[in-house]
């Protein structure tokens, strides 16, 4: 790791309120490694999706569960993981929310927009839990 290289670690418990340090993790994220300001925000909405997802969904919103999120970032280049410790689920069971039936549902959409915004999204069940990996290409600012 050089000087301007990142490597965060934070868990939160499964609580909305909680939310606040993961944004601040990533600004502070996005200001050590000089991304824009746009890109900042696709990385802020990518993140809070997936730690959302996993309160909710992975941890059934119980505050004895942890959510875990890593972020490892360079000039150019950030990685992120959200680890939930709930029972876990298959993403290629959720149902498409482009789909003409799914329009109208008030959920369902962050997985879509966790891909729309970073180029890489991978999920993987690990013991008790499910991970995200997050990673994107961005273009340093000056």
């Amino acid at each position: 790791m050089n000087d301007h290289d990142t490597d965060l670690h934070l868990s939160i418990p499964s609580s909305y309120d909680a939310t606040e340090r993961v944004a601040a993790m990533i600004e502070q994220v996005g200001g050590q490694v000089g991304i824009s300001e746009d890109d900042e925000v696709d990385l802020m909405i990518s993140v809070m999706e997936a730690v959302n997802n996993a309160i909710q969904h992975g941890n059934q919103e119980d505050e004895t569960k942890q959510v875990h999120i890593r972020i490892e970032a360079e000039p150019g280049k950030v990685v992120c993981w959200v680890r939930d410790e709930g029972q876990g689920f298959n993403p290629k069971k959720v149902p498409d929310p482009l789909s003409p039936p799914n329009l109208l549902n008030p959920s369902g959409r962050g997985i879509l927009m966790m891909r729309e915004f970073m180029d890489n999204v991978e999920f993987s069940a690990e013991g008790s839990g499910t991970s995200v990996r997050m990673s994107k290409q961005f273009s340093v600012s000056e």
